[in-house]
C-alpha cells in the first residue's frame, strides 16, 4: 500500500461505532472483516480518499491529467466549503451533485486568453462577451468524479454510485450533461493559408513547414508530434512512429513523400542551427523538432506549438481566431472520409478506438454528400443524369 493509502486505511482503524442495536460494524467493504451494509457506511473524508485514489491510479496519467484532476477535485471540494457541505462521501450523493451542476452550468467561460492567468476571467471578458460554461465542459469537470465514486464504490468506501442511472434513458445523465456541438474543423483553404505562412528558408522556417507537413498528413495530436524523436523518423521504411500517443498507445504511420522531403531539409539546415544556437552546451537531446526559448535543448510545449500554428495561419492570410492542431486533425479526417477512405481505416489512421469517436471527427461535408445524393439520385430515375 502507498503512503497516502496506509494514512486513509490508519484513519478507518479508529471509526468502528456502535449502531442502534448495539452491533459493532467493522470497516468499511474491501477491509477485512466489514460487516457494516453498504448502505450505512459511515462518512469519511474526501481529500484523504481522493489522495489515495490518485496516488493508486495517478502513474498511469499524462501530467495534463494529473492537473486536470487535481483541478477538479479541488474545484468541487472547494465549492463544498462555500456551500457549508461537508467535504466528506456524504456529499457525494446524487442530488448535492445536482447543485454542483447547476452552479457550473452558470460559471462564466473562459475563452480567448491562457486559462492559467491569474485573470484570465477579467481578460476573457474584456475581448469578447460574457458566456457560460458549455453542457460538455462540464461534463469533462465532472467525469473525474464519476471515476472517483466508482473506485470508492468498488472499494466499499461509498454506498451508491451517484452517477448510476439505471432507469429508461439513462443516457440524459444530468450529472454528466452533453450537447452536440459542431466540431472545430478547417477547410482545404485553411490549411493550404498555413502552408503559406511558414514558407521561407530559416531554421525556424524549416522546422515549421516539416511539423505542419506531419500534422496535416497524418492528422496527429499537439503532444505525439511535439515529443518526436529524431529515431523516431524511419526514412528507409517510410514510416513515423508515434510513441507518446493518447492512451499510451505506440502508433505507425506512413511517411509521406513530401514529409518526409521537408523533414530531411529540417535535419540537414534546420535542426543543427537551433541545437547550437543554445547558450547550455550539453548533449544532444533527441528531440525533433526544438524550442528556440533558449536555455537547454528542449521540444516546444504544447501552448508554444499552438501559438506557432495560429502565427504560421495568420501570416498565410487564414481569417480563423484560432488554429491549433486540433482543427487540422478534424480537417485531416473529414477530407479523407469525404474522398472515399472507409470511416475504419480512419478510425485506425487517427488512432481511435471506436468509429464512433471518428464520426464526430470525420463529418461528411454538405458538398460531399450533394454530389453523392445527385449520383443516387440520377440512378434512380429522380433527376435527370
Amino acid at each position: 500500500m502507498m503512503v497516502a493509502g496506509s494514512v486513509v486505511l490508519t484513519y478507518y482503524s479508529g471509526m468502528l461505532a456502535r449502531t442502534d442495536d448495539g452491533v459493532e460494524p467493522g470497516p468499511p467493504s474491501g477491509l477485512p472483516g466489514r460487516r457494516t451494509p453498504r448502505e450505512s457506511l459511515p462518512s469519511l473524508p474526501l481529500r484523504p480518499l481522493i489522495a489515495e485514489y490518485t496516488a493508486t491510479f495517478g502513474s498511469t496519467w499524462a501530467p495534463v491529467t494529473r492537473r486536470k484532476h487535481a483541478d477538479d477535485f479541488e474545484r468541487f471540494t472547494d465549492w463544498l466549503e462555500t456551500q457549508e457541505l461537508p467535504v466528506t462521501t456524504e456529499s457525494l450523493d446524487f442530488l448535492t451533485l445536482v447543485d454542483y451542476v447547476g452552479d457550473l452550468r452558470a460559471r462564466p467561460k473562459v475563452s480567448g486568453v491562457w486559462r492559467g492567468a491569474p485573470d484570465a476571467l477579467a481578460r476573457s471578458l474584456q475581448i469578447s462577451p460574457a458566456q457560460t460554461l458549455s453542457a460538455n465542459s462540464v461534463n469533462a469537470y465532472m467525469r473525474p468524479l464519476r471515476s472517483l465514486a466508482i473506485w470508492l464504490v468498488d472499494e466499499g468506501l461509498l454506498g451508491v454510485n451517484p452517477f448510476r442511472r439505471s432507469r429508461r434513458r439513462a443516457a440524459l445523465n444530468p450529472l454528466l450533461p452533453s450537447e452536440e456541438t459542431p466540431t472545430k474543423s478547417a477547410t482545404l483553404h485553411d490549411l493550404r493559408a498555413l502552408e503559406r505562412g511558414c514558407a521561407g528558408e530559416g531554421p525556424l522556417d524549416l522546422r515549421d513547414q516539416a511539423i505542419v507537413s506531419i500534422l496535416v498528413t497524418t492528422a496527429a495530436r499537439n503532444s505525439s508530434v511535439r515529443l518526436l524523436r529524431v529515431g523516431d523518423v524511419d526514412f528507409e521504411r517510410s514510416v513515423i512512429r508515434f510513441r507518446r500517443a493518447k492512451g499510451g498507445k505506440t502508433l505507425e504511420l506512413a511517411l509521406q513523400p513530401g514529409t518526409a522531403a521537408v523533414i530531411s531539409a529540417y535535419l540537414e539546415r534546420g535542426r543543427a542551427t537551433l541545437l547550437s544556437s543554445s547558450p547550455v552546451v550539453s548533449d544532444d537531446p533527441g528531440w525533433l523538432f526544438l524550442s528556440h526559448a533558449g536555455g537547454e535543448p528542449r521540444p516546444l510545449t504544447m501552448n508554444a506549438l499552438s501559438l506557432m500554428l495560429t502565427r504560421r495561419y495568420h501570416a498565410g492570410g487564414g481569417s480563423l481566431r484560432c488554429f491549433g492542431s486540433h482543427r487540422i486533425r478534424h480537417a485531416t479526417a473529414t477530407l479523407l472520409v469525404n474522398n472515399g477512405m472507409p470511416l475504419e481505416e480512419v478510425s485506425r489512421y487517427l488512432g481511435h478506438s471506436s468509429t464512433m469517436t471518428t464520426r464526430r471527427y470525420a463529418q461528411q461535408t454538405p458538398e460531399a454528400l450533394g454530389e453523392r445524393a445527385a449520383s443516387a439520385l440520377a440512378r434512380a430515375g429522380l433527376v435527370a443524369g
